[in-house]
């Protein structure tokens, strides 16, 4: 009984007297809410050890979480949200409703759809360039995203509002094009 309790306390006392943030200070959707090395929940109101990942290793995750379909769409929102804003430099991190809204979107599209590693490629480079400050314009990110999604065989009306949500997103980040506005497909 001693050597279960004494088993139980080892585990616990550390959860209980790490530090966390104050409550003013937590933002969960800065990349630095959960640190590479810190407890977080998991189910049922139990802490562990989050794995550590770089921001491109959790995005290529959530990217076969989706084509694998067997999470919830809020949940890989979610993850995709986490793992597009770890992507973003601290200076240049765009609204977390702008962000969800284009995660829910898409993840709403590509839930369960079969991608080849083609597709989830050209993807990943997508979302991984949305999220910093690159010499694609807007208009161009927002083309080659259309065409990788028309190319997996999403609608066209589907396909129009993701890619708006991605205009919205992009210019949260770097701001509007110079150039003028090109009619999408």
């Amino acid at each position: 009984m001693r050597i279960g309790m004494v088993s139980a306390l080892s585990v616990l006392l550390p959860l209980i007297y790490s530090p966390r943030p104050a409550a003013g200070q937590f933002n969960p959707a800065s990349p630095q809410s959960v640190r590479q090395d810190e407890s977080k929940p998991a189910s049922g109101g139990l802490w562990g050890k989050q794995v550590s990942s770089t921001p491109e290793q959790a995005l290529d995750s959530t990217l076969v979480a989706l084509k694998e379909g067997r999470a919830s769409q809020s949940h890989l929102s979610q993850g995709l949200a986490h793992a597009m804003m770890r992507l973003a430099a601290d200076n240049r991190q765009p609204p977390w409703p702008v962000l969800v809204s284009f995660t829910d979107k898409l993840t709403r599209e590509l839930t369960g759809r079969q991608l080849n590693n083609a597709q989830i490629t050209a993807m990943r480079e997508c979302l991984i360039e949305v999220m910093r400050r690159t010499g694609t314009s807007n208009a161009g990110l927002a083309s080659r995203l259309q065409q990788t999604l028309i190319g997996i065989g999403i609608g066209s009306e589907k396909t129009q509002l993701v890619v708006t949500d991605l205009i919205s997103l992009r210019e949260a980040i770097q701001g509007p094009d110079d150039s003028p506005l090109l009619r999408l497909r």
